[in-house]
Order: structure tokens, then C-alpha cells, then sequence
């Protein structure tokens, strides 16, 4: 007496000849769905299309070009703004603490205000060369 079939999802199997199940795969090679579509007159159309495609990839370049011009002057102001806060913070620190009449106050604030001076004028160089 043989036993009814169980009902199973997915793909149907199949018995090998030693009674293995072994389950179907697709068969080896087989094109894709595009490939066995694409007819003499897609393949036209898809040249034909070129110079729309050569277009439209100039324009983003053109598109690219002013974007990454505009972030460069956008930089460049950003950093004058930069320079010219640290120059005025500079120019405080001597004003303030650097006008005292103890000695060694006077000498630490004029010299944090050098400091301040040298360090903003070397990033603000190197920003710059940075921005070419």
C-alpha cells in the first residue's frame, strides 16, 4: 500500500534514480527576460536616445561645475568672516589685558594676541590654497 503525497510549498521535487529527492533549479545559462526581449527596434531606440543621454550628462556636469563654484565663494567669505572675528579678538585681548599695568598680565595678553595673529593668518592661508 502506498502512502498519499504530502502537499508541499515551493518547487516540485523530483526523485533521482536511486530515489533521492532533488529539488529543480532553473536551467544554466538562461538570458534574462531584457535580453530575450530586446528586438532590432529597442535596440534602435536606445541608440537613437544617445544624444539625449550625452545631454542631459552635460548638463550636470555644467550642473556641477557652478555648484562646486558657489561652495568655494561661500568658503572663501565664510573664512574672511573667521579671519576677521579672530583678528578683533586679537586686537581686544591687547586693548583690554594687554593695556595693564602689571607687567606679566600685559606680556601673557599681548602674547596670546600674537599667537591669535599667526595661527589665524597660517589656517586662513592654507584654507585659501585649499579653496583653488
Amino acid at each position: 500500500m502506498t502512502q498519499p503525497k504530502k502537499a508541499t510549498g515551493g518547487q516540485p521535487n523530483a526523485r533521482t534514480a536511486g530515489g533521492a529527492r532533488t529539488r529543480k533549479s532553473p536551467a544554466r545559462g538562461a538570458k534574462s527576460a531584457a535580453a530575450r526581449t530586446a528586438t532590432p527596434r529597442a535596440k534602435a531606440e536606445a541608440k537613437a536616445a544617445a544624444p539625449g543621454v550625452e545631454a542631459a550628462a552635460e548638463r550636470i556636469r555644467e550642473l556641477n561645475e557652478r555648484i562646486i563654484e558657489t561652495s568655494k565663494r561661500a568658503g572663501s567669505g565664510a573664512l574672511d568672516i573667521y579671519e576677521s572675528t579672530l583678528k578683533a579678538v586679537a586686537d581686544s585681548l591687547e586693548r583690554g589685558p594687554g593695556s595693564s599695568d602689571i607687567e606679566w598680565v600685559s606680556s601673557i595678553a599681548t602674547a596670546q594676541a600674537d599667537f591669535i595673529r599667526d595661527l589665524t593668518k597660517a589656517f586662513a592661508s592654507a584654507a585659501r590654497n585649499a579653496l583653488k
